[in-house]
């Protein structure tokens, strides 16, 4: 995901991680909560630390000890049916939007999804 750039313009694929959260996946949907909406990280430039004040999340990676089914949406129930399957311990980055939520739900087992916020 290219959401920032260097000192000479050019764009690199790199962002910041802002929180993270885990959501246990099991034989019922569960969702996390709301990604943040005007979250504050610190941030590394060439003058030391700057405060990044009004950010929201722009991209998460996710990952899941298990195979399980995702959907993204402001109310997302998970289902087998209406979901993009993720295998288990293969990160993914998604694009999302501020607000909005991540439900998942189990493919055959139990397990953990980690979801990593990202600001730019």
């Amino acid at each position: 995901m290219t959401i920032r750039t260097d000192r000479g313009g050019l764009a690199v694929q790199a962002s910041r991680p802002y929180s993270t959260q885990n959501v246990t996946v099991g034989s019922a949907s569960a969702a996390s909560v709301a990604f943040a909406t005007n979250a504050t990280a610190p941030w590394p430039n060439a003058g030391g630390m700057i405060s990044g004040s009004g950010q929201n999340t722009t991209h998460v990676r996710v990952t899941s000890t298990t195979n399980c089914w995702l959907v993204f949406g402001t109310a997302p129930v998970a289902s087998a049916s209406a979901g993009m399957y993720l295998p288990a311990n293969l990160p993914e980055y998604f694009f999302v939007n501020a607000g909005e939520k991540l439900a998942v739900i189990q493919d055959t087992a139990a397990g953990v999804l980690n979801i990593a916020e990202l600001i730019s």
